[in-house]
């Protein structure tokens, strides 16, 4: 297992769709990748990362919503991982009622949003060695996944937010300035 790279705004591959993980791909490539994302995830740390993240465009997330209230050994790791890899998931079917939760992301570092979201979405995916799965997500669980799916879609939270908004912290981060005459400065 190795600890990946997180990509953050404003890197282009994080606004790419990716593509479907084929059928001939589930194999010991692919079950790395998993293994790192879920490396890269604890350590981090946070409770879900998708494979776009660290610059794979592939359709591969990995979610530990209980990461936040587990039992962690001194270097802040969970003693007791127990994460999920969901591969080409789908939204089968989700709840009429929303549930707004203040969401961050390992990519847009230093920033929160409050985002409604569906709170319960049923899910079809395969996991790392392509056996069909379905399961519902409900409240916390539920805004984790559909947050990394929405990375597989090429959607980070600034895009949920208003364009002042969005600008301003893409200002602040890659710190543009506007020069006299309207242009940007880099």
């Amino acid at each position: 297992m190795a600890v990946l790279q997180i990509l953050t705004v404003p890197h282009p591959v994080l606004s790419k769709k990716c593509r479907a993980v084929g059928p001939g791909e589930f194999d010991a490539s692919l079950a790395r990748l998993v293994s790192d994302l879920a490396e890269t995830m604890y350590a981090a740390p946070g409770v879900g990362l998708a494979a776009p993240q660290c610059g794979d465009l592939r359709r591969v997330i990995v979610v530990d919503p209980g990461n936040c209230t587990g039992e962690q050994d001194e270097d802040g790791r969970p003693t007791n991982p127990r994460f999920l890899a969901l591969v080409n998931p789908q939204v089968i079917e989700a709840s009429a009622d929303k549930m707004v939760y203040e969401e961050g992301c390992l990519s847009v570092p230093d920033f929160e949003e409050n985002i409604a979201r569906p709170r319960r979405v049923h899910i079809r995916f395969l996991d790392e060695r392509g056996v069909p799965w379905q399961r519902w997500f409900e409240d916390y669980d539920a805004i984790v996944v559909q947050h990394e799916m929405d990375h597989l879609e090429g959607v980070v939270i600034l895009d949920r937010v208003s364009r002042l908004k969005k600008g301003r912290y893409l200002a602040k981060r890659t710190k543009v300035r506007v020069r006299h005459d309207g242009s940007l400065e880099y």
